[in-house]
């Protein structure tokens, strides 16, 4: 009979360890998730729209063109072909001769920072500030 009673009172004792344990797991849980948010919503604030995209192809500058101009650019190399869209003050790329096509799939960029990347072509797109050549923006001081 005791050993009974001594089985219930440690399955007890577990339970409510077990629901002390389950309340800071979902604070902490909770704090993490706002201190998220709100690194989150700092970030997305502090990110200006760009002036200036960049490109860079096999690791040299190719091409600085301002976003408020709309323009159709070819940029071609050993590896292959792709076409950069600037059309109202955002950029995109639109064909791509890569095979996995993930340069289009990137969407639109305006804001200082975002990229655009071709691996297998060796491309990147990157929106600057007001310097044309790239120099400092919102992120880089």
């Amino acid at each position: 009979m005791k050993n009974v009673q001594d089985v219930e009172n440690v399955q007890k004792n577990a339970l409510k360890k077990s629901f002390i344990s389950h309340k800071w797991d979902i604070l902490l849980g909770a704090v993490l998730l706002i201190t998220a948010l709100c690194l989150f919503l700092v970030f997305k604030q502090n990110k200006k729209d760009g002036k200036y995209v960049k490109v860079e192809q096999d690791g040299k500058v190719v091409g600085s063109y301002p976003l408020d101009e709309d323009g159709r650019y070819e940029f071609t190399n050993f590896y292959g072909s792709n076409t950069l869209i600037i059309q109202d003050g955002k950029a995109y790329v639109t064909e791509s001769t890569c095979s996995d096509h993930t340069c289009e799939k990137m969407g639109k960029v305006y804001r200082q920072g975002e990229m655009i990347i071709c691996i297998p072509h060796k491309l990147f797109i990157t929106v600057t500030g007001d310097s044309k050549k790239g120099g400092y923006d919102g992120i880089s001081g």
